[in-house]
This record gives C-alpha cells, structure tokens and sequence, in this order.
C-alpha cells in the first residue's frame, strides 16, 4: 500500500494528430488526482485523449494543499479533489494555502465513491473513538466536514472530544490506520475498498447520510481555462468518453484490467470497480449533481465553514462563481 503513495506518473505522448492539429506540438495537459481515477485510467488506455491531439500527463497527489497552489500557478491543469476543498479555496482567505486561490470548478468525477468514515482494528464505534485521532486531508473542510459530521451524530465534537489530524490523500489516510497514525480516517475509493477487505470497522458512511452528495470534482484555473478553452473542451471530451467507457459493463473486464499490479489482486481490483459503478460511485457523463452540490454547501454551512456570511441559494447557481460549464457543455454537445 505503501507505494500507492508514491506519484503513479502517466504519460501520453501523442505521435500522431488530428489534422486540425497535426502542424502543432501536442498541449500538455497535466492531471492531478488523490486516488487513482478510473475514468482517467481508461482514458489514457484507450487514447481517448490522442484523439484529442492532447499530451496528457496524470498522476496521484499526496495532499491536496500543494496541488490546488500549483493549479493556481498554472504549473497543473486540472486537479480531482472533494468539491469541499475547491470551495474553500474559492471563498475562505485563510485556507490552508493563507489566499483565495483562482480555481473554478469545470465538472464531476465521483459522488463520494464510498466515502465512509472507517477505524483502525480495535476500535468497532464512534464512542471508542473519544479521546483519539481522525486522519482527514485538511482539518475542517473536504472530507474532513463529513467526518465531523458522521461522529456529530453519534455525539462526539471535533476538538473536544477528539482530534483531526491533517493526514494526506486517501492512501495516506488507510496507511495511517494500518500503522497506528490514528485510530480512524476518512477514506473512499480503493482506500475504502482495501479496509473493507481488511475487515476494519466502518463507523459511518456519507451515503448513509445524505440522499446526494457530490464528492470529487475536476477543477482548474480561471485563467489559464479563459485562453485554452479549445484545451479544456478537447481534455473535457476525452474525460468524459472516459466516464462513459467505465460504465459501459460490456468493458467491465478491461477495467479491471487497468486497476490490477502488484498490490491489487483481480479480486480487489473487481471490488474497486464495482464502487466506482455504484450508486455513489463515479458521476454518469462526469455532470455535476445539483443536489450534490448544494449538500456539500449546507454541510460546510452548518460547521461555520465559511469565513463571511454566504447567501447559499447564489452559491449553488450558475452565478456564485464557484463552477463554470460551459467547457463540459460544449465538451458533450459535440
């Protein structure tokens, strides 16, 4: 498990184009995700994003802090985080980055994907909880809201009753309940998979929650979006035939395929698949939930995420600002 933390670099290095870009060097697209994302998986596989005349290279991030500045630094295109944090970013100064940072949101990659708040070997409830440590990626915000408010039901109060303890991706998160980092974390995707195969307990899940929730997202700077929206669109496209592709049962086997190595038995691998088929697994067509979206902002609403007053009903339309469609319309229209 330990190597999944390492950046899994891939590399599509595009030798032919389409005519429309064939006298031109490839852009390069680079993507950034916390777990390893299906969709983008299959996308490069099938050179969805070749015949996008696009270079695309994609790797695993270790925390989403770092990542989200270099998207701000136009030094990465696109990142796949939790709509929590991308909001944060958006609208709190004194996030962890200590600035608002130019991100928008441009479309969706999961509905949580099992989010679930799981506990190390030992510890089979919420109550065996108080007094200990809660791995999330960034205290009080991400998926970090929805742990606090898992243990909220159950009694418990962050800071009070026990401490979050700023853990990393995913990955990290699941390690740290292997080797006694804390004693619980909020996980999803493989982590949540591999946990569950490893028999730990499963203390709460966001599904179990809430009817909707949007979990990751795909976002990128404004700026850089405004002067390469043929960019955007083309990597947009090739994402989504991605989305569709894992969706497709008919590829179930090749998908399987593309999440085996040497830690993922076929086993784990077809368990790791069917998640992102599920109901709160992989977004249909990569499209934003409106429901999602709005569950994720009453959340940090009601842990007093937000630094100034916010007028929700503004921030979950077209005009708050915090998302932009118009790439993934055109994207889907051609």
């Amino acid at each position: 498990m330990r190597s999944l933390l390492a950046l899994v670099l891939v590399a599509v290095n595009v030798l032919t184009a389409t005519p429309a870009v064939a006298a031109d060097t490839p852009p390069l697209v680079r993507v950034r995700s916390a777990s390893r994302s299906l969709p983008m998986l299959a996308a490069v596989a099938n050179g969805f994003f070749t015949a996008e005349g696009l270079n695309v290279d994609y790797a695993q991030f270790v925390s989403s802090k770092p990542t989200f500045i270099q998207v701000d630094q136009q030094e990465i295109e696109f990142i796949v985080s939790s709509m929590d944090n991308a909001i944060n970013y958006q609208l709190n100064p004194n996030n962890p980055a200590g600035r608002i940072l130019d991100n928008v949101i441009v479309g969706a990659h999961d509905l949580g994907l099992g989010l679930a708040l799981t506990a190390a070997a030992g510890y089979p409830d919420a109550e065996s909880l108080r007094g200990k440590r809660v791995g999330v990626d960034v205290p009080h915000s991400g998926f970090g809201l929805p742990a606090e408010k898992i243990l909220q039901e159950a009694g418990l109060t962050a800071d009070t009753d026990y401490t979050l303890v700023s853990a990393g991706s995913t990955p990290a998160r699941y390690q740290g309940l292997l080797d006694g980092s804390w004693e619980a974390a909020i996980i999803n995707a493989e982590g949540v998979v591999r946990a569950r195969a490893d028999g730990l307990p499963v203390i709460g899940t966001v599904a179990g929650l809430f009817d909707a929730y949007q979990g990751g997202v795909l976002a990128g700077n404004r700026e850089w979006l405004a002067t390469h929206r043929d960019v955007a669109v083309r990597f947009l496209r090739a994402y989504v035939r991605g989305v569709s592709w894992v969706f497709d049962r008919r590829h179930r086997d090749a998908a399987i395929a593309l999440l085996v190595d040497a830690e993922t038995t076929p086993e784990l691998a077809a368990a790791i698949y069917d998640l992102n088929v599920a109901p709160d697994g992989l977004a249909p067509c990569g499209a934003l939930s409106p429901t999602g979206f709005r569950t994720v902002l009453e959340l940090r609403d009601e842990f007093h995420g937000f630094e100034t007053p916010q007028d929700i009903d503004l921030l979950a339309s077209p005009e708050g600002g915090l998302y932009d469609l118009s790439f993934y319309d055109q994207a889907v229209r051609r």
